[in-house]
Formats: structure tokens, sequence, C-alpha cells
């Protein structure tokens, strides 16, 4: 049976609601501004092959010396896109009856749920079964001493920065709240005392996801961190975004389908998309406590 073709009015609810979704994602989800992102929108195929490549050196030969060659072995990580999904059912007699932009609330709704998918499947990946490197410890609180570490161990394996030369850490809010906590109160000293740190803990107070920058790391915190086995520690991590690659194969789509014997339309929401360990030598997994104490 054909389906009924879309009014103006729908169609301008239904855009309404796919910008909503994606600004909504968008301030949700921050896997697409932490990991190296690759567009493959428009692409055939559901599978995106990441080449590794191996680091080699260089050498001072002398004069007329043959440069010594070094053989060049690529590697590869394939991204296999997959299917995310989220619906929201409007009734008609919700739709005539209130009062609020309903083809907003519906996208807010939509973007919010897949922006947070989004970033449970890409932060999954900190696992120690993925990532070597490793600081904190189980029912340890994480301290800026933590993040020290972490960043030296990065430098230490020659791990590229971004743009801005910075690194990348998310960390559970639970988590973050003892680096703001110890920043904080250093901050709190009178200038020039012993233990002031400007004001850098005031700033990691934001109950933004992007909460500062903290020696040369751009410090994210997200919900979506997973816990560990027994619950009761985060697996955060500070990492080059080139550790990891995020891959987006359909961006956010929106599609309805009126339900006439419910008198109602379903609302759909989907993207497809796929994470992978690129480098695991570029990343540093954090574990702590994941309780505020």
């Amino acid at each position: 049976m054909a389906q009924p073709e879309l009014k103006v009015e729908d169609t301008a609810i239904l855009t309404n609601v796919l910008q909503e979704a994606v600004f909504t994602a968008s301030e949700k989800s921050i896997a697409g501004q932490v990991f190296n992102t690759y567009d493959m929108s428009g692409t055939p195929g559901l599978t995106a092959q990441i080449p590794v490549y191996p680091e080699i050196s260089a050498s001072a030969p002398a004069e007329t010396a043959e440069v010594s060659e070094s053989s060049v072995a690529i590697a590869q990580v394939d991204l296999t896109a997959s299917e995310i999904a989220a619906r929201v059912d409007v009734s008609d007699l919700l739709s005539e009856s209130t009062a609020r932009n309903m083809g907003s609330d519906v996208g807010v709704m939509l973007g919010g749920a897949l922006g947070e998918k989004i970033d449970t499947d890409a932060f999954a990946l900190f696992t120690e079964s993925n990532i070597t490197n490793n600081v904190g410890g189980s029912g340890s609180e994480i301290t800026p001493e933590t993040i020290l570490k972490a960043v030296y161990t990065l430098r230490g394996n020659s791990a590229p920065t971004d743009a801005d030369g910075d690194y990348i850490c998310v960390l559970h809010p639970s988590q973050m709240f003892n680096v703001a906590k110890v920043l904080t109160n250093a901050g709190f000293a009178a200038s020039g005392a012993a233990g002031a740190i400007s004001n850098v803990g005031n700033n990691l107070l934001s109950s933004s996801a992007f909460v500062g920058r903290l020696y040369n790391v751009k410090m994210f915190q997200s919900t979506q961190i997973a816990a560990d086995s027994s619950a009761t520690d985060a697996l955060g991590a500070v990492f080059s975004p080139l550790a990891f690659a995020h891959m987006v194969k359909r961006p956010i789509r929106i599609e309805t389908q009126r339900d006439v014997s419910r008198r109602l339309t379903e609302y759909v929401a989907t993207t497809a998309r796929a994470n992978a360990v690129v480098k695991d030598a570029y990343a540093v997994l954090v574990r702590g406590d994941k309780q505020i104490n």
C-alpha cells in the first residue's frame, strides 16, 4: 500500500526534527571530535581500510655511500560500519494538543539517544585488551600527576599531538571530579604561595563535555565512559587523536512513517558508524575510582 504524501507542514516538521537531532547529537557526542574521523558517506562498501605506516629511520651516509634501505610493510585497520537507530512515536492527539514545538522536541530526544550511543560504542575501546600502557589503579583517585604520567608515556612513544600541539583526555565525570578538586584547592592558594597552580582547577569545574586544558592536554568528560568488570572503577584514556579511528558511513538521517490504525507518526533516526584502535602505543588507559569521595 502506497504511503500518503507528506504535506507542506509535515515536511517543515521533518526538517525541524533533523536539524535538532543533528545539533543535539553533536552536542552530546564527542567521539567525532577526539578520534581521527573519516567521512566515508557516499562511497561504496561498508568497510574502510585505514593504513598504518611503519616508523623508519634516517641515516647520515658518507659522501657517495649508498643510502640504506628501509623495508616498508604497510599494515591496515578495517572499520566496518553498523547502524545506530532510535525511534519516537508521536500520537495525533499529542501533536494536535501540545503548545510545544513537537518537531524540536522529537529531534532533541532522537539526537540525544544517538549521541550517547555513538560515544558508548567509541569509548568501549578503552580496555586493557586494546591499550597496553596504563596509569592509575583500581580504587585510586585520578590526580593531575596521573595525567602527567600518561602525557610523558605518550611522549616517550613519540605519539603525535593534534594540530594545537595537544593530546586528548576523556574521563568519567567522577574521575574528573578529583582532578578538578586537587587543582581547584591549589588554585585557591594565595598568589605566589606554594601549591598555587593558577585558576585551571576552576575551569575544570565546567559542566560541559570539554572542561579545559591541562599539561597541553584537552580534557573531556563523558558519562559514556565504561566501568570495569567490578563496576567500581572507570576506564578513561589519554591519547593522540591518531590512536583511534571513527568512521562515519551515513550521517544522521530522519525518516517518518504513518501508522494509521494507531493514529500516530513514527520518527526514526539512524546513522552508520564504526570505531577502531589504530595504534595502541599512542594511547594510555586511565583506571581510577568511579566513586566521588
